[in-house]
């Protein structure tokens, strides 16, 4: 067993679970530093972690910017997400330990900066090729970035054909742009639904165009999914706003 401390990046909403993501840290004095993506998976191939689980392993569900001591088994790299490490199993009620909470004024230091995000343009704004991450100078699924402008974020429904399995599709979109590209997300990211969108909005309603206080401040966990049908598709796991400013 190893024990690791990471803070929480992401814990985006996964099918019926939650991708889990952070940075690790190790004390440096009084000081936190920071050290490379960690993504705790329940089983080898990358599997969701319950919501339960997580519950009962802190005692609360895991916050954005909660600094986290875990049980940890060993390195589960995948070709396409290098950073997942499988959890200590079974996984212990009170097992996982709050050591504090990241301070906005530090965010600087968990900024990652490479030089493009996952970029394929034979597959457009939304996705990459399968196996993408795997070619890449430094293989990469998960970064915290700041974009150079937010574009768009927009959450609506549309009706899908009548044989389909739902009588409607739910979309949660975020478009922003990093080093001069477009990428269109989708948002996962279940805080900033609750915030932005609680109740998600019919086919027969409008759609919500959320306005950011500080688009220009914000910064956002993007990620890529495993392979689906020959794409991994970008995902806007969490986003991190700056405090609103006290006026006296």
């Amino acid at each position: 067993m190893i024990s690791k401390t990471m803070i929480v990046l992401a814990n985006s909403v996964k099918r019926s679970g939650r991708c889990l993501a952070g940075k690790e840290v190790v004390r440096s004095g009084d000081k936190w530093k920071v050290r490379n993506w960690i993504r705790p998976v329940a089983t080898p191939d990358g599997g969701e972690v319950s919501v339960y689980s997580m519950t009962q392993a802190l005692g609360h569900h895991p916050n954005l910017l909660e600094i986290l001591e875990i049980p940890l088994d060993r390195a589960v790299p995948l070709p396409d997400q290098p950073e997942n490490w499988l959890l200590e199993t079974p996984i212990r009620a009170r097992s996982w330990r709050l050591l504090g909470h990241f301070e906005w004024a530090e965010m600087p230091k968990l900024l990652d900066c490479p030089a493009q995000l996952w970029c394929d343009p034979a597959s457009g704004s939304r996705r990459v090729k399968e196996g993408y991450p795997r070619v890449m100078p430094e293989p990469a699924s998960l970064y915290l970035v700041k974009p150079d402008k937010i574009e768009s974020i927009r959450i609506w429904s549309e009706r899908r054909h009548p044989s389909a399995d739902y009588d409607t599709k739910k979309h949660r979109v975020v478009k922003l742009r990093y080093a001069g590209v477009l990428h269109e997300c989708d948002i996962d990211d279940p805080d900033f639904a609750a915030r932005y969108y609680p109740k998600f909005p019919s086919a027969d309603e409008p759609a919500i165009d959320v306005k950011l206080a500080r688009p220009d401040a914000t910064l956002v966990c993007v990620s890529v999914t495993g392979a689906f049908h020959g794409h991994h598709y970008k995902i806007a796991a969490a986003f991190f706003e700056p405090p609103l400013e006290r006026r006296e």
